[in-house]
């Protein structure tokens, strides 16, 4: 008989809340030598490589070069930014105003994993509250659940290795589903949520104490004090990596009329291609449908986009990245908003 999803996620709160009594006895030494064998699950080329591979051939979502570069660097990154952070016993102490400061795991942790980074997103959620000697139980994306099932698994051999319990990092089972992943965001101790406005909303509003990352995307403003060939290859660089999955990817560019002729000249010159006005109402109608971004557009290289939108104008699937004018905001100008979705 098949259990409930009420029944499913309080199995693995008991077995997060029976992994985390034993962890919560670990001195700091003890707690980073588990932060530091998590993270080696990743780290490791091998490893990392197949599970970029995985990533992208389940969720068709950006690349595995990039892939691969991105969860080495978060996940390096984040070690580094761990290393020192004491989060054991007395944090620190105020005797003039008779103060201590005492970390204490705040319980389990549930966490929902967005498509677009189901590796790097589970691998950081997860260092940071095994750092702080909590449970953790994972809800991945449908497309990305068999990635993060892989990452999960060498997490475990990893924890095995040092020790630690297998249950302070678990994931809902397959199939996930949103009844699932809701139950999961009402019976946790604390919620992360990266992802779309729904998913981020849902933890919002769950009765339970949540941490929401939604949209991103920054606007860039390029003025006459700006390095215009410096600005061009960094706003390439983000854009294209990981064909734009990352939040801090430019959402657009605002250019001051005094460089604007010269910023679009060096845009070009690191291979963005201006589309005109027919091309630009070719390219509106294939990435929004109903206001909705067409997933078939999403994180695919700028080849694939020019299929899906009929752009034949020879050497535009060969550019690196696509842009167009916009003097409109609102609904009734969608380039004017978010053109990256997590789901």
């Amino acid at each position: 008989m098949s259990l409930s999803p009420e029944q499913a996620v309080a199995e693995l709160v008991t077995k997060a809340r029976m992994a985390q009594a034993i962890f919560d006895g670990y001195n700091q030494a003890q707690v980073d030598e588990v932060v530091t064998a998590a993270a080696w699950a990743l780290i490791n080329p091998e490893n990392n490589a197949r599970l970029a591979e995985l990533a992208v051939e389940e969720t068709g979502l950006g690349n595995v070069k990039d892939k691969i570069t991105k969860n080495h660097r978060k996940t390096l990154g984040l070690l580094r930014d761990l290393k020192q952070a004491k989060t054991v016993g007395i944090i620190s102490e105020d005797p003039a105003n008779g103060m201590v400061e005492i970390g204490r795991p705040v319980g389990v942790v549930g966490v929902i994993v967005p498509s677009t980074n189901p590796i790097a997103t589970p691998m950081n959620n997860l260092l940071n509250a095994l750092k702080c000697r909590n449970a953790i139980i994972l809800a991945p994306s449908p497309k990305g659940q068999p990635s993060c099932t892989r990452l999960l698994e060498l997490v475990h051999q990893e924890l095995d290795r040092v020790g630690a319990p297998r249950d302070l990092v678990q994931q809902l089972p397959a199939p996930v589903s949103k009844v699932l992943s809701q139950e999961m965001l009402r019976q946790v101790d604390h919620i992360v949520a990266t992802g779309s406005q729904n998913n981020v909303r849902a933890a919002y509003t769950s009765g339970t104490p949540a941490f929401g990352v939604g949209a991103g995307n920054v606007t860039v403003i390029v003025d006459e004090t700006a390095d215009l060939a410096d600005a061009a290859a960094k706003i390439k660089a983000s854009k294209t990596f990981d064909n734009a999955t990352s939040c801090s990817s430019e959402n657009s560019v605002i250019i001051v009329d005094a460089v604007y002729d010269a910023m679009l000249a060096e845009l070009a010159r690191v291979n963005g291609a201006l589309l005109n006005s027919d091309e630009k109402q070719q390219l509106q109608a294939a990435m929004w449908h109903d206001g909705h971004l067409n997933r078939h557009v999403l994180a695919k290289p700028v080849a694939d986009v020019c299929a899906v939108a009929g752009l034949s104008r020879e050497g535009l699937k060969d550019s690196d990245f696509l842009m167009v004018t916009e003097t409109g905001t609102g609904p009734e100008a969608p380039f004017s908003g978010e053109k990256c979705l997590w789901y």
